[in-house]
């Protein structure tokens, strides 16, 4: 998306990732590699539930992703390719794995592990979403 607004890939990925950035990586990738899978793919698919439209329908009052987006002038069709993939793709992922990982969850016993993995997660997802805008801004004025 950067490069479709004309900022230099080599100028992204030669700057360190800022401290949120890193932090939240390394929680996912502890979690997957040391927690049950059950809290692997809470703490993944968990996250993609926030560009799941049908959270709207169970009551959800805010939502993530506003589609309209996809139909407007607002962002480069570069932007727009990249979020309508993930965008139409995330419904199906969140809620086939979250199925899942409550089936098991409740059958080995770990449901308040689950939901603490994911709580950990969503918390790390929005301090992760929020250094992307600061990246953004710090791109946007060099």
């Amino acid at each position: 998306m950067g490069e479709s607004l004309g900022v230099d890939r080599g100028k992204v990925l030669t700057r360190p990732p800022l401290s949120d950035t890193k932090e939240a990586i390394q929680l996912w990738d502890s979690i997957c590699q040391r927690d049950h899978w059950v809290e692997a793919m809470v703490a993944m698919h968990g996250l993609e539930l926030i560009a799941n439209r049908n959270l709207r329908k169970d009551g959800a009052r805010v939502h993530y992703f506003d589609p309209t987006i996809l139909e407007t002038g607002t962002v480069t069709e570069a932007t727009k390719a990249f979020l309508r993939e993930g965008y139409e793709a995330d419904v199906g992922h969140s809620e086939e794995a979250l199925d899942l990982a409550a089936k098991y969850a409740g059958q080995l016993d770990i449901v308040e592990d689950a939901q603490a993995t994911f709580m950990r997660s969503i918390d790390a997802f929005d301090r992760y979403l929020m250094a992307r805008l600061e990246r953004g801004r710090q791109l946007e004025s060099s």
